[in-house]
């Protein structure tokens, strides 16, 4: 599984790393794109699938971009509805318990589709950056615990803390302030957050061995 889980985050990147080349020899950049086509990405996976691949692959590329998201935001709300179920002990095994739980979740679902999506992507993102924070976070305890290297996790985590104190101080849904305040506030925060941990794992790690010793 592991193997597997690894292979297709690598793939994901490979991707990633692929259309953002190809937009950067077509557009240049997110500016000319903007300008062009009013930010709409749809306009723009049309224009490079049809110039590189036809027809054909014009197809087949317009259906991988609307399956993909209808089949994450299915195993979404189908997460979302078992994590609520679960916590609130509620059997799910009845057809009439899961419509109590789904529908809430579809109002609240349909009531953000009348939301700027530009701005909902922009908190999207700046949530993901905090759980992989906070995931690497986790997984440097672990090593740490382990007595492995833990150099391999803590870093990209000081990273993506980083990034994310930065952003929100800077983002016009944040709050709003210069580049350089926010990277310096960032830069601190970020020393902070890692002296922080270091010290409060090993006063507790200290802690523990002070507790079996006894």
């Amino acid at each position: 599984m592991r193997f597997v889980f690894y292979g297709a985050m690598v793939l994901e990147g490979i991707t990633a790393l692929i259309w953002a080349a190809v937009t950067m020899a077509f557009f240049h950049g997110q500016p000319q794109i903007a300008a062009l086509y009013g930010a709409n990405p749809a306009i723009g996976v049309k224009e490079m699938s049809f110039a590189l691949l036809g027809t054909l692959g014009l197809t087949l590329t317009i259906i991988g971009v609307v399956i993909c998201p209808i089949t994450s935001a299915d195993t979404a709300l189908r997460s979302a509805r078992i994590i609520i179920g679960d916590e609130l002990k509620i059997n799910q095994s009845k057809l009439i318990s899961r419509l109590k739980i789904s529908i809430p979740i579809f109002i609240i679902t349909l009531a953000l589709t009348f939301v700027d999506f530009a701005l909902i992507w922009r908190y999207f993102a700046f949530v993901q950056i905090i759980v992989a924070s906070l995931v690497l976070w986790a997984a440097t305890v672990y090593l740490m615990r382990k007595k492995k290297h833990y150099i391999i996790t803590i870093l990209p985590a000081m990273f993506c803390s980083l990034v994310a104190i930065a952003y929100i101080l800077q983002a016009p849904e944040g709050l709003h302030l210069s580049a350089l305040i926010s990277n310096i506030i960032a830069i601190i925060g970020t020393v902070a957050i890692t002296v922080g941990f270091m010290y409060y794992y090993k006063y507790n790690k200290k802690s523990d061995d002070e507790n079996i010793t006894q």
